[in-house]
């Protein structure tokens, strides 16, 4: 399994594939969802890494236009890790990355 630099991950198929793998396991033949680019799928992703990982996650908006979004783990604001994008689904999944890493 190719390892990615979280921070830039893109949307896209490639990152799809590889959060799929490392949080839900093999595909096996069936399509792999959308979770980079739909906001449903990485909702799913979302719930994944709460019970998975039982941290505090927290998504929103920042004022940056050209990256909106934001999604962090962590409790406390000095040791917490944040990463920014430009769709709320590409955060998660950018987090969701990181996490997963940081687990290996």
């Amino acid at each position: 399994m190719k390892m990615t630099d979280a921070y830039r991950a893109q949307e896209g198929e490639a990152t799809d594939k590889l959060i799929h793998e490392m949080l839900f396991g093999e595909l096996n033949g069936i399509e792999c969802p959308p979770y980079s680019s739909s906001d449903q799928e990485a909702n799913r992703v979302l719930r994944k890494l709460k019970r998975n990982f039982k941290t505090s996650i927290v998504t929103g908006r920042t004022q940056s236009r050209s990256k909106p979004y934001f999604a962090r783990y962590g409790t406390d604001i000095s040791t917490s890790t944040e990463v920014l994008a430009e769709t709320l689904a590409l955060a998660i999944c950018r987090l969701a990355l990181l996490l997963l890493q940081r687990d290996k």
